[in-house]
This record gives structure tokens, C-alpha cells and sequence, in this order.
């Protein structure tokens, strides 16, 4: 009776062994269905949207401005150094009046939430740097 069932069940398992090891690695997964492609375009995580709204929220408790909102701005992600006006080797972020800041790098947000937050509160970007925030809240 077990010779019986040995001889079933060793080409069951050596058949499903082979399918198994047919499933690995070599061939274009994507093909079989196992993994779908993405869709195409360019997308972030969202840790980068909570990460920009924390340090909105910080520039804007730090200077004690009252007036504008993560919301009002337009974010444009660049390359991490692009042409701008104020410099000739280019910016890593920049605001362009009234609610655009156009980030390099995420490490110059609070910087330029500076300048949106002034502009928004005073009239005046301050792109000379001269206001306090600068130094005390960056």
C-alpha cells in the first residue's frame, strides 16, 4: 500500500517541484500578470507632502505671520539646480510672486515658504534676506 502511494505521489511532487523552480527568476513576470507596470508620469510620496506642510506649518509659527496657507501655494519640483534671475549658476529653490515656489531640493523649503509668507503678509518677498526669519527660523 505505501509502495502504491510512493509511486503516486513522486511524480506529483517532482512535477510540482519543476513548476515551482519554472517560476523563478528568467522570464518577464510583468508578461505572465504577476506584476503590473505603474502608470506612466511622474508621481511623490506622500511623506513628501506631509514633509512640506510640517515645514510650512514650522516657517509660519516661527515668524508669527498670520496670513497664507499651504493650500494658496503652487509647489513645481525642478532639477536641483535651474536657471533662475537671481543667480547666475542657477537656484536650488525659488518664489515667484504671488503663491509659486519652485523647489530643487526639499532642503530650501522653509526658505522659500520665507519669502511666500513675507510676500503674502507684507507686500514685499524680501530678496535680500534682510528680515530676522531668515536667520532665526530656517
Amino acid at each position: 500500500m505505501w509502495s502504491a502511494a510512493r509511486a503516486f505521489c513522486a511524480p506529483l511532487l517532482l512535477v510540482t517541484g519543476l513548476l515551482l523552480l519554472t517560476s523563478c527568476g528568467g522570464g518577464n513576470s510583468a508578461e505572465a500578470g504577476l506584476n503590473k507596470a505603474g502608470p506612466p508620469g511622474l508621481f511623490t510620496d506622500a511623506t513628501l507632502t506631509d514633509y512640506l506642510m510640517t515645514g510650512f506649518d514650522e516657517a509660519k509659527l516661527c515668524t508669527g505671520l498670520q496670513g497664507g496657507t499651504f493650500e494658496e501655494l503652487t509647489v513645481v519640483m525642478m532639477e536641483p539646480q535651474f536657471p533662475c534671475r537671481w543667480y547666475a549658476d542657477g537656484c536650488s529653490g525659488e518664489f515667484v510672486a504671488p503663491n509659486t515656489v519652485k523647489l530643487g531640493t526639499p532642503y530650501v523649503w522653509k526658505h522659500e515658504v520665507l519669502h511666500y509668507l513675507l510676500f503674502v503678509n507684507t507686500g514685499q518677498a524680501d530678496p535680500e534676506h534682510t528680515h530676522n526669519s531668515f536667520w532665526n527660523c530656517v
